[in-house]
């Protein structure tokens, strides 16, 4: 399949808060990779939409990833959030040429016929909604198509992965208020209380944006596989994460940090694909790169490599997997969310 015919839909990246937040700490730690001048369109980092542009009809999900510890940004969470959702607007309206942003799921198409980059605004980490359910509707009002409810620690929501409770009271009502206005609820980062209590109260199809099988990889991040099979079983999508961490166990020494060691294979990545496709995961399977977010494998360093990576897949798993996992099962997912 040549480059420019092959779809691409991937549910997460953390190019927004890069950009953006390039002064603010703990991003200014890596300022080195953001230029001045730098914006979506074009920058140094893995993602610019005239790279993905180049790479294939492309669909991508832009978080605003709110960080546990904001104590050195100056910012509560619910103003980091609306800083760096401001930023997104204004390059959508600085490069129009270039990026459409999607608003109803069963559109994300209509953006390629013009050879645009179709953008989704998502948040990683539900802390803003500390001001009260109100803040869900003004989010949904910029479209806010999917929210992940934690990071790493605990916030007004539940608990990431990092601590041990469950979803709060308050959360459950988040939840229900999330469905109500179709947003989509992503589990990664959650912990496993935190996860069944999804299980128990939701009522639609729920994701892990960017995360990997814990029978493959045992990081906490990862998906067990009777999460896995709970998501697939209500309809849901998994995003396989380029993480390098998240894919093998020997990146991951203690501190469960890059342990800096030889670079992971396509062999070692297509094991989690394989296990979730045993499982039965072929039509739940997507991408969830986690793009300018974490450390990838350096054959898959940035929109470029996206069609030679389509290429291995298909080479392995064959083409209708390739196409369902790269684009066809979240573009389906997405359409759906928007029926009632």
């Amino acid at each position: 399949m040549a480059a420019d015919s092959i779809r691409i839909f991937d549910l997460h990246c953390d190019t927004l808060d890069s950009l953006s937040m390039r002064d603010v700490e703990p991003f200014s730690r890596s300022a080195s990779n953001v230029r001045e001048g730098d914006d979506l369109t074009h920058n140094s980092l893995q993602l610019s939409l005239e790279r993905m542009a180049q790479a294939g009809s492309w669909c991508q999900c832009f978080a605003v990833w709110v960080p546990d510890d904001l104590s050195k940004t100056g910012l509560k969470p619910h103003e980091f959030y609306r800083k760096v959702a401001s930023y997104f607007r204004e390059q959508l309206e600085e490069h129009r040429p270039e990026v459409c942003q999607v608003l109803d799921g069963r559109k994300v198409e209509d953006a390629f016929s013009d050879g645009r980059v179709a953008a989704m605004l998502t948040v990683e980490n539900a802390s803003p909604l500390e001001n009260g359910l109100s803040i869900l509707d003004d989010m949904r009002s910029d479209g806010v198509k999917m929210i992940t409810l934690t990071w790493n620690g605990q916030n007004c929501i539940g608990s990431g992965n990092d601590t041990r409770e469950g979803l709060s009271s308050f959360g459950i009502k988040a939840l229900k208020r999330m469905e109500e206005l179709h947003i989509v609820a992503d589990v990664s980062h959650l912990n496993d209380a935190g996860f069944r209590d999804v299980l128990s109260h939701a009522t639609r199809p729920f994701v892990a944006t960017h995360s990997n099988s814990r029978s493959v990889c045992a990081h906490p991040r990862n998906l067990t596989d009777y999460e896995f099979e709970a998501i697939r079983d209500r309809g849901g999508l998994v995003g396989i994460n380029y993480c390098r961490s998240f894919i093998a166990d020997r990146f991951n020494q203690g501190s469960g940090k890059d342990s800096g060691q030889l670079d992971v294979t396509f062999d070692e990545m297509s094991y989690h694909i394989d296990h979730f496709l045993e499982l039965g995961g072929e039509h739940i399977i997507a991408l969830g790169s986690d793009f300018d977010g974490s450390t990838t494998p350096s054959w898959l360093s940035g929109a470029q490599d996206m069609p030679a990576f389509h290429a291995l897949v298909a080479r392995r798993f064959g083409e209708d997997i390739a196409e369902a996992m790269f684009f066809q099962n979240a573009a389906s997912f997405f359409a759906r969310n928007e029926e009632d």
